[in-house]
C-alpha cells in the first residue's frame, strides 16, 4: 500500500514539475520593439513558462498578474496580433488565443479555449511594458 501511494505522489509531483517547469527561454525583446512584438513576446513567455521574461515586459504592477496567468497556464497558442490603437500616452494591442489550463486550476472568469483579450501599455525605462490587461 506504501508503494502505491508513493507511486501516486511522485507522479502528481512530477506532473506539477514538468507542467511548471520553463519549457524554453523567451528573448526579451530590444528597447526599440514594437508594443505588438512585446505583446508576442510576453505571451510567447506564457506559454514557456518563463517568468524572467514575463516580468520584464511587464510594469511592476502588473507582474502579481502576470504570476498569476504562468501559475494557472499549462500553455497558449496566439492566433492573431493586432495592430496597436494609440490612446495618448498608451496603446492598446489587441489579442486572439487558445488557452490551455493545468488540471489543477478552476478558474471561473476564463476557461480553456479560444478568447479575445487586450493588453494596455505605456512607455517606461525606455521601453514598451505591459500596465494592464484585459477584455475592454
Amino acid at each position: 500500500m506504501a508503494a502505491g501511494v508513493t507511486a501516486v505522489a511522485v507522479a502528481v509531483g512530477g506532473g506539477w514539475w514538468w507542467e511548471s517547469t520553463p519549457r524554453y527561454d523567451v528573448p526579451v525583446p530590444s528597447a526599440s520593439a514594437s508594443p505588438g512584438d512585446v505583446v508576442g513576446a510576453y505571451m510567447r513567455a506564457l506559454d514557456a513558462h518563463d517568468s524572467g521574461t514575463a516580468r520584464a515586459l511587464s510594469t511592476s504592477n502588473h507582474r502579481t498578474t502576470a504570476a498569476t496567468w504562468l501559475a494557472d497556464t499549462s500553455g497558449l497558442q496566439v492566433l492573431g496580433v493586432s495592430a496597436p490603437i494609440d490612446e495618448g500616452s498608451e496603446v492598446e494591442v489587441k489579442v486572439t488565443f487558445d488557452l490551455h489550463q493545468h488540471w489543477w486550476t478552476d478558474d471561473p472568469s476564463m476557461g480553456p479555449g479560444r478568447h479575445a483579450w487586450g493588453y494596455r501599455l505605456v512607455r517606461q525605462q525606455g521601453r514598451w511594458l505591459i500596465q494592464d490587461e484585459g477584455m475592454g
